[in-house]
């Protein structure tokens, strides 16, 4: 079986120097693309964002939403930073605080989605 690993940008080229595993994984279909295109060819340019959110395809979406309007743009970042850099279930334990209060779930990239936040025009509480 081929190394897919090395095919994944960011993955040092399949290269056996770390045993890390990837947080994501995306997969662009064809026919998915063929969807964002019938869209577009209609011009509708928001179904077309939509679309590719929901397929979660990060640079289609933000690609087309920054053409529609700021709000779409917020939108598309906003989905992202929860898909890709939110607290996911695997990481949501329920950590107890000195007060014996719930500690809110944390993956360590909180600094990651302010960052991108206010480089998106969201603000440092968004993400």
């Amino acid at each position: 079986m081929p190394n897919v690993l090395g095919t994944i940008p960011g993955s040092n080229g399949g290269q056996p120097s770390t045993n890390e595993t990837p947080i994501s994984v995306s997969v662009v279909l064809p026919s998915a693309l063929d969807k964002i295109q019938e869209f577009l060819v209609r011009g509708e340019r928001r179904q077309a964002y939509h679309y590719a959110l929901d397929e979660k395809l990060w640079a289609h979406a933000m690609v087309i939403a920054s053409s529609i309007d700021k709000e779409a743009w917020k939108d598309v970042v906003s989905e992202f930073l929860k898909g890709e850099l939110g607290v996911h279930d695997a990481q949501r334990t329920a950590p107890v605080g000195r007060g014996r209060e719930p500690v809110p779930p944390s993956n360590g990239r909180e600094w990651l989605r302010v960052v991108y936040s206010l480089f998106s025009g969201q603000g440092p509480t968004a993400g």
